[in-house]
């Protein structure tokens, strides 16, 4: 009897041992789910690759000094430390993972081998070895909003489209059968340029199918904050400008024909076209307005410290200005003493 009971015992330890074993795997692997509204970087920042994200305290960046491997450090530069090995871009961050397009392994050849390692992934902060796949796809942007992260994609299977999948990695749905840009994301929406039919802006609610049409201007990387639109007016010589959507004014900023621009929380960053190019700061009512410097520059990331661009035609070296002083510029020498 006394053996049964000893044997007993035995087997409901046992049991116990594998469901509290069940459970502590199901609470380390379970998702940690991030709160409405939530956005995982700028849509300025993703117009120009998302190279940088700022999020916690940190900057996530991809690297070329080090052939564009993921790296974080504080917004002052400091603490830097490597994380991802691999070439990213369209870097998001929020709670406890950062997202990131992974254009490659860093090694390999061939198209076959390229497209086997592209894709969309998920990593931990804490633990950034922790990562996984959500979607192998060739893409251009992600953005992350609330839980589910939307980007565009070139499957053959598929066409040309925009996708979105849930954070966890289920729940994949192609969204519309078209080019669209999702870095925008503002009002629990999705703002993106027609390219179907114009280029008017449209809006797609989050986890909707249905896309509207809202503002009948032709808008070229449209960066929506709050009632403002910031865009590139194709049809008046590339110019720059805002829309007030609660009053319907239109101002412009600048005539100077842009080829790519940033929002920062006081200035618009943008380059000019023609034969001679700058680069070039404005205050968002475009009233005052300075050169940082002469010639064609690309990739104007912004985090709460600098603005980072790059030459263009030349990975290297990164250059930067204070975000919100005086002009000043210089290379971003933290990040060329860890390049390899």
């Amino acid at each position: 009897m006394k053996r049964k009971i000893i044997t007993a015992i035995s087997i409901i330890c046992i049991i116990l041992a594998f469901v509290g074993t069940g459970i502590v795997v199901h609470f380390n692997n379970r998702i940690v789910k991030n709160p409405v509204g939530t956005i995982g970087n700028t849509a300025g920042n993703l117009y120009n690759g998302g190279l940088f994200c700022e999020d916690d305290g940190y900057v996530y960046f991809s690297n070329p000094y080090d052939s564009y491997a993921l790296y974080r450090m504080r917004p002052d530069e400091s603490e830097m430390e490597k994380l991802i090995e691999t070439e990213t871009g369209s870097i998001n961050a929020a709670g406890k993972y950062f997202y990131f397009y992974q254009k490659g392994s860093g090694s390999g050849e061939g198209f076959g081998y390229m497209i086997s390692t592209t894709g969309v992934y998920r990593a931990e902060k804490e633990n950034p070895g922790k990562i996984e796949c959500l979607d192998r796809v060739l893409c251009e942007t992600i953005a992350l909003a609330d839980n589910s992260i939307y980007y565009n994609t070139a499957k053959q299977s598929e066409g040309v489209s925009l996708k979105k999948i849930d954070i966890d990695g289920e729940n994949a749905e192609v969204l519309l059968n078209y080019k669209v840009t999702p870095a925008c994301v503002n009002n629990s929406a999705l703002y993106f340029n027609n390219t179907v039919d114009n280029a008017h802006l449209m809006q797609l609610p989050l986890g909707s199918q249905n896309a509207v049409d809202i503002l009948m201007e032709d808008v070229y990387m449209p960066v929506v904050d709050g009632t403002i639109v910031y865009y590139i007016d194709i049809h008046n010589d590339y110019a720059l400008v805002s829309y007030d959507m609660s009053t319907g004014a239109k101002t412009v900023l600048t005539n100077e024909r842009t080829d790519t621009y940033n929002v920062s929380d006081l200035y618009i960053y943008y380059q000019t076209a023609g034969d001679t190019p700058q680069f070039k700061r404005i205050s968002k009512d475009g009233a005052f307005s300075e050169i940082i410097a002469d010639g064609a520059y690309c990739n104007i990331n912004t985090t709460s410290e600098y603005v980072y661009f790059q030459k263009y035609g030349a990975e290297r070296p990164v250059y930067k200005t204070p975000v919100n002083g005086i002009v000043s510029v210089s290379t971003f020498d933290a990040a060329k003493l860890t390049g390899f």
